[in-house]
């Protein structure tokens, strides 16, 4: 075991919680505009916007889960 201070454990966790939460809110963006320009019975089409939209929301959720697993590897150390 590592020997990190309890508070700065604390923070760890805490930060590993939110980038999972912000990973999964990502997700839920993403899927959201998936289903709202593809299968709505309004949809107007997918646009060049919505493209980097998703590519956005896409990389800010591999962001996120790549720090959540650095973060829970420093806390296993």
């Amino acid at each position: 075991m590592s020997d990190m201070s309890p508070l700065g454990r604390f923070v760890l966790i805490a930060m590993r919680w939110g980038l999972r939460f912000a990973a999964g809110a990502f997700a839920a963006i993403f899927a959201l505009v998936v289903w709202q320009k593809g299968f709505s019975a309004a949809a107007a089409g997918v646009t060049r916007q919505d493209y980097g939209l998703l590519a956005v929301l896409a990389g800010l959720f591999i962001g996120a889960l790549l720090f959540a697993r650095a973060v829970g590897r420093e806390l296993r150390k």
